[in-house]
């Protein structure tokens, strides 16, 4: 959260892309949902290229979007495992 923070103040549009694995995105979802960071990983929202939107309200970031571009591609996708 201080990175997304820091980066938000420091740039003069407020506008800034993090890419990033999973993990990191999940656990600042659910910091701004203010739930525990413990949680099942089977259960995340957060699928192949998914791209979730943070906004500046009333002081403190929130989510304002979540979507999934590439969900089609990842319909017709086979997992088979780590390779």
């Amino acid at each position: 959260m201080s990175a997304i923070a820091e980066a938000h103040a420091e740039t003069e549009s407020g506008e800034v892309v993090f890419v990033t694995h999973q993990l990191p995105i999940w656990m600042v979802a659910r910091t701004l949902a203010r739930k525990p960071l413990a949680h099942d990983p089977r259960a995340r929202r957060c699928a192949l290229s998914s791209i979730t939107t943070l906004a500046w309200r009333n002081g403190a970031f929130a989510e304002v979007d979540y979507q999934e571009p590439a969900a089609e591609l990842l319909s017709q996708s086979i997992d088979l495992g780590a390779v």
